[in-house]
């Protein structure tokens, strides 16, 4: 009877060990941060290689895992634990999300799991922005909450300056509370693209299926901030880092089209442009090297100009031997940040660690920039170049 009991309970503690993936909030709503938790993994997860993607409404997120003959770092050490991955604010509807574990010694050995996440739309009917308080790198998505079913294939986004206008075609027989007639819906978004910082007016018209004229049913009035999310990518394959503000290079990385890049879930704020940001800060230079394959990021005014003078003497040391330049090359001023003081961050911002992976000797150099501690302290092995930049918050 002990060992059937004892059997039992090791059946029910391996049953409840069984890796699942779990949205947060576990019903979210609209206008809400949606992120994902790892929940019953025996393994603890290696956090600087936790990676994202999305295409449409369908999510892949990767995890890396320290199996039972993981060496030669202790599993138990800051680069481990549960990770959480921040997806942002999604529209509502249906989101299918597949997790993956990756065994680090046997990258082959991996465990795939599902889950859905349901974002809920607005109670009321109406027209609203996604994310509901955009910035100026976001691409922005109009959500139409309409008291008839309609089609959602009609839905189409028209941008004149600071004016949007959403249309969409309903059907007046099917209010909303009775059956839901097949391909049509209460609730659909429609993506009108990057917006400049401003004031925007965007207006719904719905015209009838049957027939008539379109009618200005929904208004809403809404702001996009100066601000904007310097994103972060990692590539397994590199194990490298890489991270941009720009909306059409994000695009780019987001489609597969820069190589392997998937997003880790951490950003920090910053200014694309010098008009919109604030007193105080500071260009930040942008450098590539083809040797590395890497990004360099500074605003200190010396290190960019040092920067420069080594690409310039480097450069024609390379022209000199007939070989191709693979140094440092300046690409510009990628951002505008706010930076410390004596290595203090300013009261309402947030500092942005600078880790290296001081790998110049193989070629191989690599930062990472993060403000999240527990990502910061788990870059264990990289020399921690203290806070570079300041996130306002």
């Amino acid at each position: 009877m002990k060992c059937l009991l004892l059997l039992a309970a090791v059946l029910a503690t391996n049953a409840l060990a069984e890796p699942t993936i779990a949205p947060m909030p576990a019903l979210p709503t609209y206008g809400q941060q949606v992120g994902v938790e790892l929940q019953g993994s025996t393994s603890p997860v290696f956090l600087p290689a936790t990676r994202y993607t999305r295409s449409g409404n369908s999510i892949l997120v990767e995890y890396e895992y320290a199996g039972p003959d993981f060496g030669p770092l202790q599993p138990m050490s800051t680069m481990f634990g549960s990770s959480d991955v921040n997806l942002g604010e999604l529209a509502p509807g249906n989101y299918a999300v597949t997790a993956r574990l990756i065994d680090i010694d046997h990258p082959q050995v991996t465990q795939t799991f599902n889950t859905n996440i349901a974002v809920v739309p607005p109670s009321d009917w109406g027209l609203y922005a996604v994310p509901h308080a955009p910035l100026a790198s976001d691409r922005v998505q109009m959500v139409v909450h309409s008291a008839a079913y309609f089609d959602p294939s009609t839905l189409h986004a028209s941008v004149n300056g600071n004016a949007i206008r959403i249309d969409f075609t309903y059907r007046a027989s099917a209010p909303v509370g009775g059956p839901t007639p097949p391909g049509l819906t209460s609730f659909a978004s429609v993506d009108v693209g990057r917006l400049a910082p401003g004031a925007y007016h965007a207006e719904g018209w719905g015209r009838p299926e049957a027939g008539g004229d379109a009618q200005r049913y929904f208004t809403l009035d809404f702001s996009v901030s100066a601000e904007s999310n310097v994103t972060e990518f990692y590539a397994p394959s590199l194990d490298h880092y890489f991270m941009s503000a720009s909306g059409d290079e994000i695009d780019l990385v987001d489609a597969g089209a820069e190589g392997g890049w998937m997003r880790s879930g951490q950003s920090f704020h910053a200014w694309l442009r010098q008009q919109d940001a604030p007193a105080g800060t500071q260009p930040v230079c942008r450098f590539y090297a083809a040797g590395p394959n890497s990004h360099f990021y500074t605003a200190s005014a010396d290190e960019c100009a040092g920067l420069k003078s080594l690409e310039q003497a480097q450069r024609a040391d390379a022209a000199a031997h007939g070989q191709p330049f693979l140094g440092w090359a300046y690409e510009g001023i990628a951002f505008y940040a706010l930076v410390p003081s004596n290595g203090q961050c300013p009261s309402g911002t947030t500092p942005v660690w600078r880790s290296y992976n001081d790998r110049a000797a193989q070629d191989d150099s690599n930062h990472r920039f993060t403000v999240d501690p527990q990502q910061h302290l788990a870059m264990q092995g990289w020399a921690d170049e203290g806070p570079v930049f300041c996130s306002p918050t």
